[in-house]
């Protein structure tokens, strides 16, 4: 399981998205889901971050279901527990945003 140092606290969110004019899929999908994992201060601190790079990729947040520490996460499966705590892994020894696979559906 994934434990963060201090200094590297990794927080996390599950974000439904709109694509929005400008962006690379806009017209061809609706919009989707997405994990997303950033190193911050404090869930306010990563809301901000997340607000940036989904507003500098074109897309809207549409709904957020959670903004949460990930610390000791437990997964159903193994595969699923050395996915996400990989990721986590990354966006701890990065500035960056860090996002799991888009789910994306298509327009009405």
């Amino acid at each position: 399981m994934f434990h963060p140092t201090p200094d590297r606290l990794v927080y996390w969110a599950n974000v439904e998205f709109t694509y929005e004019p400008g962006s690379k899929h806009y017209g061809e999908f609706e919009g989707g889901y997405v994990y997303c994992f950033v190193q911050a201060t404090d869930a306010r601190d990563a809301l901000e971050q997340f607000q940036i790079e989904f507003a500098g990729r074109k897309l809207g947040m549409r709904f957020v279901e959670f903004v949460s520490l990930y610390a000791d996460i437990p997964w159903q499966t193994e595969d699923d527990q050395d996915h996400y705590d990989s990721i986590a892994a990354l966006a701890a020894a990065s500035e960056e945003v860090v996002f799991d696979s888009f789910e994306v559906y298509e327009r009405r």
